[in-house]
């Protein structure tokens, strides 16, 4: 006798979900992985344009209800979480370390977008979407000082200069825009094919809106990439050339920490890599952030006009001015000509934590030269854009970004500036302390670059055109960015009014 058993119709059901819940987890992992490759060093820069959407079917049709925030909060761990653990590492402790962690388990219990969505039958799906997005960068911008543009899904794509050029009219802000809207229209075309194939018991997506979501975010992208090589190509021609130097010492850490690299060390090490840069021709050179641990005008002041003479270039210097009565330092820039005259003093504007002010913080000098108008901005000043828009505003064409940077975090700066140069055509020359060095024309194009996650001098040398200064975005900032948040705090209201009326209807 065969012996026929009978598989309960509940045990299917409690296999199928089972096995759609382990397949949301996935797909919502596979978007933190899409997203964390298309960043440095992996520079998988196409994956950003579709990495939300395997996270976002899982969250509308693999989760159940109640366990559909688990969607966002693992595709965050798998993209924030290994990017801050890598981008600060051990350099501001365990907590930014884990701070990806941190920041899933809170997006968790915060975010309950799903009702709203199918409550108003996916109605507001792409607009509610990129408006968080965004707006919430917006807030990280603002609010949030040591991460401020980190991670901006926009930085992605910052070697590709003919893609993101429409940024000096529309800031990083518009651009980030249109990205999450091309991943959020293909998301729902992707939930509309389900539901007309498979027919699923949730709430339906209309598949002529998304027809029409598609359309219309294509015409957005095809615009926007269309102004992008319209403005690419018309880049004015004839802008003068200088060759500039970055001189990367290898000294990884601040010179009031540094036991080993004293005040000697570090002039000498300038001195000779300042001469290897004049014998390639190099006509204004720039050091790092405080690579000196005292003011060039009151010591080794004749050593330093020496140099400048000798190798007949203008030369700025990054230095500190230690404060031993209040157990501080000021975090200073100043210009050296070739006559022996220093400019006025730039002083960092977006200090870190633990880092006090310089007493002459607020000030955006612009230096003339036979080249053009220089700047300067330092380290974390180009993590935010309005230091590089004032300057810009005030005649810049060329700034000089000075950085102290760790390991990991060299491997980003490059990308912010990058859109700091496109943002207000300013051509911009990086130079790190160890990590990484980039030269970048106004159009985002890295002339030079090179980043070392070991540490290690270097002297970069390139002929780089001035910029033209100035952009439509110089005068309107982050006006995208400002309407962003407006529409998070709109979509946040309304939906609790929509949560409200769900509640009501039930009750009666």
């Amino acid at each position: 006798m065969t012996a026929i058993f009978h598989v309960r119709p509940q045990a299917k059901v409690a296999g199928r979900v089972a096995l759609r819940f382990a397949l949301g987890i996935a797909l919502s992992a596979l978007s933190g992985a899409l997203l964390l490759l298309s960043f440095p060093p992996y520079g998988l820069w196409p994956l950003a344009w579709v990495a939300l959407i395997p996270m976002l079917f899982a969250q509308y049709r693999l989760f159940p209800l109640k366990w559909s925030r688990l969607a966002g909060a693992i595709y965050i761990l798998f993209w924030l979480g290994p990017y801050l653990a890598r981008n600060f590492g051990t350099q501001f402790g365990p907590f930014f370390t884990y701070l990806g962690v941190l920041i899933a388990i809170l997006s968790f219990f915060m975010t309950t977008e799903r009702k709203f969505i199918e409550a108003t039958n996916f109605r507001w799906f792409v607009v509610f979407g990129t408006f968080n997005w965004v707006g919430i960068e917006m807030i990280r911008a603002t609010f949030i000082p040591l991460i401020a543009t980190s991670a901006f899904i926009g930085y992605t794509q910052s070697t590709q200069a003919w893609v993101f050029q429409p940024v000096a009219i529309f800031s990083v802000y518009g651009f980030d825009f249109v990205m999450v809207l091309v991943n959020y229209a293909l998301a729902q075309g992707l939930l509309a094919w389900y539901d007309k194939k498979y027919q699923p018991t949730e709430v339906r997506v209309d598949g002529r809106m998304s027809n029409r979501w598609l359309a219309g975010a294509g015409v957005v992208l095809v615009a926007w990439i269309g102004l992008s090589l319209v403005m690419l190509n018309q880049t004015p021609k004839g802008a003068p050339i200088v060759r500039v130097a970055a001189l990367r010492s290898g000294f990884p850490l601040p010179p009031f920490q540094d036991e080993v690299n004293n005040d000697q060390v570090r002039f000498d090490t300038f001195a000779s890599q300042a001469r290897e840069a004049a014998a390639q021709g190099a006509q204004v050179l720039f050091t790092s952030e405080l690579m000196f641990n005292f003011d060039p005008q009151q010591k080794y002041t004749e050593e330093f006009m020496a140099i400048a003479r000798e190798t007949n270039t203008y030369i700025f210097l990054g230095y500190a001015i230690i404060d031993e009565a209040a157990g501080t330092f000021h975090n200073e820039i100043v210009m050296l000509s070739p006559s022996g005259e220093f400019s006025a003093v730039y002083a960092k504007n977006h200090n870190t934590p633990g880092e006090p002010l310089s007493p002459t913080a607020g000030v955006y000098p612009v230096y003339d030269t036979p080249f053009g108008k220089m700047a300067s901005s330092i380290c974390h000043d180009n993590n935010y854009t309005d230091v590089d828009r004032q300057l810009a505003a005030n005649g810049a064409q060329l700034i000089g970004a000075g950085f102290l940077e760790f390991a990991g975090g060299g491997e980003q700066a490059w990308q912010n500036v990058t859109f700091r140069a496109v943002e207000n055509h300013t051509a911009i020359v990086a130079t790190g302390a160890a990590y990484f060095s980039v030269i970048v024309d106004q159009n985002g194009r890295q002339v030079a670059l090179d980043t070392d996650y070991q540490g290690s001098p270097l002297v970069m040398v390139a002929d780089l055109p001035m910029g033209s200064g100035a952009t439509p975005y110089t005068s309107i900032g982050d006006v995208l960015g400002w309407v962003a948040l407006a529409g998070l705090v709109f979509f946040i209201f309304y939906s609790s009014i929509i949560a409200g009326r769900m509640k009501k209807n039930r009750q009666s």
